[in-house]
C-alpha cells in the first residue's frame, strides 16, 4: 500500500479512475463537509450506487437461479444488498479505514457498520459515473456477488421476515385475520401483517398458514428497498 487513501482504494477496487475527484468524494463522509454545501460527500454517489447494485444483483440472480420463483429471488436479493452484508464486504476490503470522517463523526459500532456499507455503494456509483455499467458490474460481481452467501437453502418467507425484523431491532411481525370467505369445505383466508404497527403486506390462501406466508412475501417485497 502507498499510504495515499486514493491510490490504496484504486488498488483494492482493481480500477483506475479517469476522474479521481469522484473517488475522493466517494471516500468523504458527510461529517467532513459543510452542510451548506451539499454534494461534496459520498451521499449522492451512494444514492446512485444503490440503484446500480440493485440492477446488477437482479441480473445475476436471474442467471444463477433460472427456475427460482419471484419470492425466492427477492429473498436472495435481500440477503445480498442488505446493509449488514455490504458492511461485511466493505470492512473485508478495508474501505472503511480509507474513508475521511470529521470530528463530529461518532465512531460507534453501528455508525462504523453503516459507513462501511455506504462507502461500498458510493464507490459503485463513482465507478459507474467514471466509466459506465460494465466496470461497476465487474466490481460488484467480484467483490460482492461472488463473496456473498446466497446459495444456501432459503427459509420460508415468515422466517425471513422475522429475521429481518430482529436484525433491524423491530418488534416481531404481527399477523391478523382480516377476512374469511367461501364455503366451509373450501374457505379462503385473508391475513394482514403489520410491522411496528404499520401495514406491511397482505396474503390470501386456503389455509391460515398459506395466507400468512403470502402476507410475509408481500411484506418482504415492500421492505426490500429499505434494507
Amino acid at each position: 500500500m502507498t499510504g495515499d487513501p486514493v491510490s490504496e482504494a484504486e488498488e483494492i477496487l482493481k480500477y483506475r479512475f479517469r476522474d479521481r475527484r469522484l473517488l475522493v468524494k466517494a471516500l468523504t463522509h458527510s461529517s467532513v463537509t459543510n452542510s451548506n454545501c451539499p454534494g461534496n460527500d459520498y451521499e449522492r454517489l451512494e444514492f446512485l450506487g444503490d440503484a446500480v447494485l440493485e440492477l446488477v444483483t437482479r441480473e445475476y440472480l436471474l442467471v444463477e437461479y433460472p427456475d427460482a420463483s419471484e419470492g425466492d429471488l427477492t429473498r436472495r436479493k435481500i440477503r445480498i444488498v442488505q446493509k449488514s452484508n455490504l458492511s461485511k464486504h466493505g470492512r473485508r476490503l478495508g474501505l472503511d479505514g480509507l474513508t475521511h470522517v470529521g470530528r463530529s463523526f461518532v465512531s460507534s459500532g453501528g455508525a462504523l457498520e453503516s459507513m462501511a456499507a455506504d462507502v461500498v455503494e458510493s464507490l459503485i456509483g463513482a465507478i459507474y459515473i467514471d466509466s459506465g455499467l460494465q466496470p461497476a458490474r465487474e466490481f460488484i460481481t467480484r467483490e460482492i456477488l461472488k463473496q456473498s452467501d446466497d446459495s444456501g437453502p432459503l427459509s420460508d418467507a415468515r422466517s425471513e421476515l422475522q429475521e429481518y425484523c430482529q436484525a433491524k431491532g423491530f418488534k416481531l411481525p404481527e399477523y391478523s385475520l382480516t377476512e374469511r370467505s367461501g364455503p366451509d369445505h373450501n374457505p379462503v383466508f385473508t391475513i394482514t401483517v403489520r410491522i411496528e404497527g404499520k401495514y406491511a403486506g397482505r396474503g390470501t390462501g386456503t389455509t391460515r398458514r398459506a395466507a400468512r406466508e403470502k402476507a410475509a412475501e408481500g411484506a418482504l417485497k415492500k421492505l426490500e428497498r429499505m434494507v
